[in-house]
């Protein structure tokens, strides 16, 4: 029996698996830097259960960039300090969150789409190769 591999569920469950470890990556972030603590690399793997080497992922970028972002702020002293801030202020960064995050769920569905595509077009120019 000559069976093709499901390479569309394979691809499709990288992006899901994908898109779950940059969800905790984000959340990480969020919570060192709620809780004063110092943001680099290795707090933020730590903390998200991700490794180095998928922060460093050209496809990771933005988080790489977002992580060296923070580092280089100052660390708040006390985990305190947030309660200052008004609700409209914490519900404005809660709905930009948001967004954020469907901005990057939409960036991976485009990029496995991309993937899908260039792969039935390379089964489509094999098949009309040989005939």
């Amino acid at each position: 029996m000559n069976r093709k591999p499901n390479t569309v569920a394979v691809v499709r469950l990288a992006a899901e698996k994908s898109e779950q470890a940059r969800r905790r990556t984000r959340e990480a972030m969020e919570s060192l830097q709620q809780q004063g603590k110092r943001i680099n690399f290795t707090t933020v793997c730590a903390t998200a259960n991700v490794s180095k080497t998928f922060l460093y992922d050209p496809r990771h970028a933005d988080l790489a960039e977002e992580i060296r972002r923070l580092r280089e702020l100052p660390r708040q002293r006390t985990p305190t300090a947030q309660p200052s801030r008004g609700k409209s202020e914490s519900a404005k960064d809660a709905q930009i969150a948001r967004l954020k995050e469907r901005v990057h769920q939409l960036e991976q569905r485009i990029n496995a789409l991309q993937q899908e595509n260039e792969l039935l077009y390379g089964r489509l120019a094999s098949t009309q190769g040989g005939m």
